[in-house]
């Protein structure tokens, strides 16, 4: 598999971070167990099909195995992993890279040098597009200075692997999203609206290049340093809208060394975010051994090396014992994971090092995405994105999984998904460096020029730091002349 170089500039910077800390080590199984042949005791086995691989596409929309409007917890999966082979896929258009890094089907986002952000939507690509998550700020509720396009969705300081090295990360989106005033015309975003977030680890001398999916990058802060350092991904979360789910369906693969289960650790893997110390020291449940490894516990920093992080994963494909539907959930997980491997051959032989962690939907879009409406992996967490977030609770006001983070509000009550800014957090980055305005959902409803100019303003600041009232706010549609279900504030790039 041929993969491309490119030079990047790399980009530190703070936010207001969100605290969560790791109390326990709960964890279900080990997911090197993935590659195992499936047990015929399992009561859901999820196929994978041999199309996906020898003709790779992007599914529009999940099936409905259970009959119109019914879908299976196999059929999110299956469209999380025929998307992942199709993005994983070497471009028709040009061989030198994979689909996800096709300039042709998805845009980059880029920021300035002083963090704003840059451009994303024109052909050139001279800005910052490799970032180090150094902190994370709280999701909803909190302004923020940092837009979040710097960290993955939940978690908080920075993480380094076993040789010390900092994980970079990048973003990409469906060109669509650059029509910004179209998309705004609509309650939701429309099908086919992708976004990807790829987290990244230097390879050391121990790594094997083969296992990885890999690029080229100037990772150097020095600009006349122009040369280049091999990454291997390490972490991949894609989120797609379709017709039939506007909420996105979120699914999030990582590579099978990063780091072991908390509760079952094999101590034989050379694991990229833990010690051979710390984790025979899970293995053996050793309470001090654990307490001193400091698990799920980074601190912020702002330098590329720093001192290993010690990682473990506390809910094996993001589900626990009692969560509804668990069994279908990690058995549609487990046996998939397991089904495409004999798929996995020639240029797809590299994403049998990869496996889908699990993904999260919506069981009936009319409705908000509570807890309770809720379907899949509902503790979600990728290891190196939501390192400090994998401690979800389902019973707390803020539930630290995909959407705890990004609010999906359901098409039969008041609000607009592409006004409120709460399920998508670049699009408002993709607006401003591309100078285009948006309409920003305002908390009330405003019916004088008064309450607007004590309103608008902090609806455009609470939404990006970057953005400012334009004076305009209106309760009605632009495209339907209908009455919105609440105010849209005027809000344009300082």
């Amino acid at each position: 598999m041929k993969y491309y170089q490119r030079n990047i500039g790399t980009l530190l910077s703070a936010a207001l971070l969100c605290v969560s800390g790791v109390n326990s080590v709960r964890a279900e199984s080990n997911e090197t167990t993935t590659n195992k042949a499936v047990s015929a005791t399992n009561s859901f086995n999820c196929s994978a099909d041999s199309s996906w691989f020898s003709q790779p596409s992007l599914p529009t929309e999940v099936k409905q195995s259970n009959g119109p409007g019914d879908s299976s917890f196999c059929d999110f999966y299956q469209f999380s992993w025929q998307s992942f082979a199709y993005l994983m896929a070497t471009s028709k258009t040009n061989p030198q890279v994979l689909n996800f890094q096709d300039s042709t089907q998805f845009n980059e986002l880029e920021v300035n040098t002083d963090g704003s952000p840059a451009n994303s939507c024109d052909d050139k690509h001279d800005s910052h597009v490799l970032f180090i998550r150094s902190a994370k700020p709280q999701e909803n509720g909190t302004t923020f200075t940092i837009p979040e396009r710097i960290g993955q969705a939940g978690g908080g300081a920075t993480i380094y692997d076993q040789n010390s090295n900092v994980v970079y990360y990048d973003v990409q989106f469906s060109k669509n999203m650059c029509d910004v005033k179209k998309i705004q015309q609509q309650q939701n975003f429309p099908g086919g609206t992708t976004e990807l977030k790829t987290a990244w680890k230097v390879l050391g001398a121990n790594d094997d290049p083969s296992k990885f999916i890999t690029m080229d990058a100037n990772i150097t802060p020095e600009p006349k340093n122009t040369s280049t350092t091999k990454l291997g991904m390490i972490g991949f979360h894609l989120a797609v809208a379709t017709p039939d789910h506007p909420e996105f369906v979120w699914a999030t693969f990582e590579h099978k060394v990063n780091a072991p289960d908390c509760s079952s650790a094999e101590t034989s893997t050379a694991w990229s975010f833990a010690s051979k110390a710390c984790t025979t020291d899970l293995k053996n449940q050793d309470a001090l051994g654990i307490v001193q490894c400091r698990f799920n516990n980074p601190a912020p920093s702002q330098s590329i090396k720093g001192s290993a992080s010690e990682i473990c994963r506390e809910y094996a494909y993001g589900s626990a014992e009692g969560d509804r539907n668990y069994d279908e959930n990690t058995q549609s997980i487990s046996t998939l994971n397991a089904n495409v491997q004999p798929f996995l051959t020639g240029n797809f032989k590299v994403l049998s090092n990869y496996f889908n962690v699990g993904a999260l939907w919506v069981s009936n879009i009319s409705k908000d995405s509570e807890i309770g409406n809720q379907r899949g992996s509902l503790r979600l967490a990728n290891t190196v994105a939501e390192t400090e977030y994998q401690s979800v609770d389902l019973n707390a006001g803020f539930v630290s999984n995909c959407f705890g983070c990004h609010n999906y509000t359901g098409t039969a009550n008041n609000g607009s998904n592409t006004t409120s800014n709460s399920l998508s957090h670049i699009f408002d980055d993709i607006a401003i460096g591309s100078n285009q305005c948006l309409d920003v959902q305002a908390a009330i409803t405003i019916n004088s020029q008064a309450q607007a100019k004590a309103e608008c303003p902090k609806t455009c600041t609470n939404s990006s730091s970057k953005l400012n009232w334009n004076g305009q706010w209106t309760n009605q549609s632009a495209s339907t002349g209908m009455q919105l279900p609440k105010t849209v504030c005027g809000c344009c790039g300082a």
